[in-house]
């Protein structure tokens, strides 16, 4: 949601509902602004709702989040430099650093917190009706939004609908099946209430059709659940194409192109549903000063992270000494080696059909041109390689092939040519510091080439409702024509690339089309992958359709040992256990406890 709060509002938000120093504060600082009062006014209810969409940045595109969500799965692996190592191999260290989750846990808890009493004492506030109900069906959805993912992360969680300022030292987990019980009526009553386009000028807070996708994908957890109802996959499928039957009424499309979902400038367009918003501004943003390297946790750093080292291939690679045939730059960026694309999966099976689809190179950076220096000049020499001089800005310095090149072609290529290390025969292979790079969250706008990212991370996405519409189809909720036909959708726009002829096209879009007989839970997964890839989708995707540990096991070499089906919940931060100390213990996620 586009909207600046002031970081008081936040502070004090923070104060009231965190706890049990939040009691000694309220003692010694009475403050207006916190009582729940607050909430009856018009300013409450819009700085509550803001809050927390504000405090979503702290997650979604920041370094922890980023590799705790994407590590560990059949889509990626450790990058060189990666944090967190436990989470990519599900190593024991897991059940010592269940903290890792405790910031994601505290603040959703907050923000429902916040919600409940938005939703308590809001509609007592003396405002103009169809404003206030529109707030109040934000905050519906927000607490949706949040119990959402605490029960698709952790599985049973306390469940609170109502406003709490007393401190505290019991609590307990509510069954999932009741907490999905209270996402859905919460979604619905959003729905029905929430407008069906956002005002213009807001960026993109919830509308009906968000809470819609969310209400969707609910449906399809349950149904995958231990708490699954018989018409949740028919649910799921019905919910996901009356978005699509209703596109026009939501100002939703897709893109005629795929990259262009994620273009600099598309963030709010055709086929985003929602985004985490960021800014420039110090203040409102929580942001490091321009320049001084991005040392705030809630930047959003995903233009980093999947970065290889670029600036360290030398023109006499895989040997020693020359220059370097590249050197960082805005464009290319700044080079954090987290995670890296499990490309034995990666180029071996979801992005097998290259030729065809567009994905691939609509996802990844393989190419870097020669620049000797930061603002090098277009047509001056670069790196002079053993194969002659590169020519800064148009000659390719690096390559990332995605196959083993001849000789032949090696020898009249004055860069540097990698090859995927998991192919035989591989003379110059991929590391953990060198790979193809995500390009989906580059920003070009950085006032330095250290800095983080303001661009809005885009959260959920228009193309995913027909992913949903497939797999509910798939389970149920409709028939595998109907499947493949939503799959097809995505399949036929990734037909068209820069370039083809018209018969090319058309190749192409009869190459990309399925029948039904294709469709299986394994496609729809690969799938999603192309669509999908580096969102932070990835362990929910394998943890929902209970395939983590058969996927992994087949695909990923790193993390295959240790995995087991208890990983499919993330631990409770013991934080939350420890602080539980009146009534029954809070029970730890299996495995996880010591």
């Amino acid at each position: 949601m586009k909207l600046n709060i002031k970081i008081s509002w936040l502070l004090i938000t923070a104060l009231l509902l965190t706890g049990v120093s939040c009691k000694k504060v309220l003692e010694e600082q009475p403050r207006a602004t916190i009582d729940p009062a607050y909430f009856r006014t018009p300013e409450g209810l819009d700085g509550g709702v803001a809050g927390i969409y504000s405090s979503f940045r702290g997650h979604w595109g920041t370094q922890i989040f980023t590799q705790l969500f994407n590590g560990g799965t059949d889509e990626m692996i450790r990058g060189g430099a990666a944090d967190v190592q436990h989470n990519f191999t599900y190593s024991t260290l897991m059940k010592s650093n269940t903290n890792d989750y405790s910031g994601f846990w505290n603040s959703m808890y907050i923000d429902i917190n916040t919600a409940n009493g938005i939703l308590q004492f809001g509609p007592d506030a003396a405002m103009d009706a169809g404003k206030k109900a529109h707030l109040l069906a934000q905050a519906k959805f927000l607490r949706a939004f949040c119990y959402f993912y605490l029960v698709t992360t952790f599985g049973d969680v306390p469940l609170h609908l109502t406003f709490n300022t007393d401190a505290t030292t019991a609590d307990a987990r509510t069954p999932m099946a009741e907490v999905y019980d209270a996402i859905i009526k919460d979604l619905q009553d959003a729905a029905a209430v929430l407008p069906d386009q956002p005002a213009p000028g807001l960026g993109k807070p919830a509308y009906k059709a968000t809470a819609l996708y969310l209400l969707a994908k609910t449906y399809l957890w349950r149904g995958w659940s231990a708490a699954a109802k018989p018409t949740d996959f028919t649910d799921a499928f019905n919910t996901a194409k009356s978005i699509i039957d209703n596109k026009g009424v939501y100002g939703l499309d897709l893109w005629p192109v795929f990259a262009q979902g994620f273009l600099e400038g598309n963030e709010y367009g055709r086929e985003t549903l929602m985004v985490i918003d960021h800014t420039k501004d110090l203040k409102f943003g929580e942001n490091s000063q321009t320049g001084t390297g991005a040392s705030n946790l809630k930047e959003n750093k995903s233009n980093f992270f999947f970065r290889p080292n670029y600036p360290t291939v030398n023109a006499n690679y895989p040997g020693t000494g020359g220059a370097y045939v590249c050197v960082r730059d805005m464009q290319n960026g700044r080079p954090w080696q987290r995670i890296r694309p499990n490309m034995r999966y990666v180029l071996n099976v979801a992005f097998a059909n290259r030729a065809t689809d567009s994905r691939y190179d609509g996802t990844f950076q393989t190419i870097w041109l020669s620049n000797s220096a930061p603002a090098a000049v277009k047509g001056t020499p670069g790196a002079a390689t053993p194969r002659g001089t590169l020519v800064n800005g148009v000659d390719t310095a690096i390559w990332m092939a995605d196959r083993v090149v001849t000789s032949a072609e090696r020898a009249a290529f004055r860069g540097i040519i990698f090859e995927p290390d998991y192919l035989p025969g591989a003379t110059v292979p991929y590391t953990s510091l060198l790979y193809p790079s995500l390009r989906k969250w580059d920003d070009s706008t950085r006032a330095d080439m250290n800095d983080y990212s303001d661009r809005p991370y885009i959260l959920f996405r228009f193309s995913e409702v027909y992913l949903i519409a497939a797999e509910a189809a798939l389970k149920g909720g409709g028939t595998l024509q109907q499947a493949a036909d939503m799959l097809n959708v995505l399949r036929i726009r990734a037909a068209l690339k820069p370039g083809q002829t018209p018969e090319q096209y058309t190749a192409a879009v009869a190459a990309q089309t399925i029948t039904a007989a294709q469709v299986t839970l394994d496609f729809i997964l690969d799938e999603r992958t192309r669509e999908l890839y580096g969102e932070c989708n990835r362990w929910y995707d394998l943890s929902r359709t209970k395939t983590l540990v058969a996927r992994v096991k087949q695909y990923n070499d790193e993390a295959a040992a240790n995995i087991v089906q208890e990983h499919m919940l993330r631990p409770i931060p013991q934080q939350q256990i420890d602080l539980v100390t009146e009534g029954p213990a809070f029970s730890q996620n299996p495995w996880y406890a010591n």
